[in-house]
This record gives C-alpha cells, structure tokens and sequence, in this order.
C-alpha cells in the first residue's frame, strides 16, 4: 500500500472543521500549510470549535492485566460529506494522504488484525480511497517522547504521524446504522479473552477484536 503523506492533518479534525467552515475554500483544492491554519489553540477565535477537542482516554482490562488496552483520541465533530472524501476518493486533498486516529496502547500481547502485537504504543491510520483501492487502516508502531507521550495535541487540527514501521493493513468499513455520534467515540468493551474496540463515527461504526495471546 503506497502512502504519499504521512504528516498531515487529523482526519477527525478535518471532518468537523470543513463542515463548520473554518479553513478557506482553497485548502480543498490542495494541502493547507500549517502557517495557513494555525496550530494548537494559538490564535484561536471565542466561538472556534477546535477550543472544545479534548484528548479522551479510554482502556479496558485483558486477561488478568488492568488497563491492558488503552486508546486515546480527540473529540471531534462529525462531517459527513468530508469523510465521503475519505471513503469514496475524488478530492486531491482529503483523498490523497493518510490520516492518523488514534494512540493505541498495549500492555500484553494481543492478536489484531490478523498478526500478534507486542506490549508498546501503535497509531491507528486510516488510508483513503485514493491511496489504496478501498479506504483502509495502518497500524504503525511509534515511540512516544517520554512515558505517558502522545502524538496528540488538543485543539490541534495539525498532527504529524509518527515515524515508525508499519505493522499491520488492511481494507476497512464504517457500517452505517450506529447511533448518532456528533464526535468521535472510541470504545472498549472487554469480553472473554479479548476486547472490542469500536469507532463511532456520525451514523457509522468500525469494530475490531484485540484477542488476548496467552503465554505458553
């Protein structure tokens, strides 16, 4: 799977913000600068959307490990025309770079998309129709700056991807029929020997299994 860029905007910020007209209608016929946008909460207006993004965490027990699965993500809001975009192609600015989602870490070994993970920190990257055939996913292994790091940054609508091998891709599918979301959720919902972990996003939903690796 070829990527053309990695350090880009945050898919989700870039769904919210388009579909609140933040950034000027240039950006949608080629990548913005990150002079153009600004970054982080600096010279942010009262009412700009990207002051209500967090960072949220979410982890789940595995086996006999607390928080053995921990996701962190940003909040951010819903457009559904953008994430067409991402899922469809056609557009030379959504449609042609990958997008990095979320900060996965794991403190036991895990079977996920259909290979074994060692304890550490992974990005999850959606690939869009454009790059590949169909919309996909990249999980790519990173070492945060210092314990407790993140390549996230609240109210950042700039992330760059973290350098690092990729682990694992394949082909992925938003469902739609999820209940309406108007911000990202991630869940984590622990079962026997595994945990489900579920993106929620507008109407639709991505589920994958993290399945526990026993010693032998």
């Amino acid at each position: 799977m070829t990527v053309v860029r990695t350090g880009a905007l945050t898919l989700v910020a870039l769904l919210g913000l388009s579909s609140a007209g933040i950034f000027p209608p240039a950006a949608l016929a080629q990548p913005a600068a990150p002079a153009e946008m600004g970054q982080g909460q600096m010279g942010m207006g009262e009412n700009d959307p990207r002051k209500a993004t967090t960072i949220q965490t979410t982890s789940a027990r595995l086996g006999n490990v607390a928080d053995a699965v921990m996701v962190r993500y940003l909040n951010l809001p819903w457009g559904p025309q953008t994430f067409g975009y991402i899922e469809n192609g056609g557009n030379q600015f959504y449609s042609t770079r990958t997008w990095p989602v979320a900060h996965l870490t794991l403190k036991t070994r895990v079977k996920f998309f259909g290979r074994e993970f060692e304890p550490g920190d992974y990005v999850l990257t959606i690939v869009p129709k454009g790059l590949a055939p169909k919309m996909g996913m990249q999980v790519r292994s990173f070492q945060p700056s210092g314990e407790g790091g993140t390549f996230l940054v609240p109210g950042n609508v700039f992330t760059e991807t973290p350098d690092g091998p990729i682990v694992a891709s394949r082909p992925i599918e938003f469902t739609p029929g999820a209940p309406q979301s108007d911000a990202m959720r991630i869940s984590l919902v622990p079962r026997k020997n595994m945990v489900e972990l579920t993106i929620n996003y507008g109407d639709r939903s991505f589920t994958e299994k993290l399945e526990l690796v026993k010693t032998k």
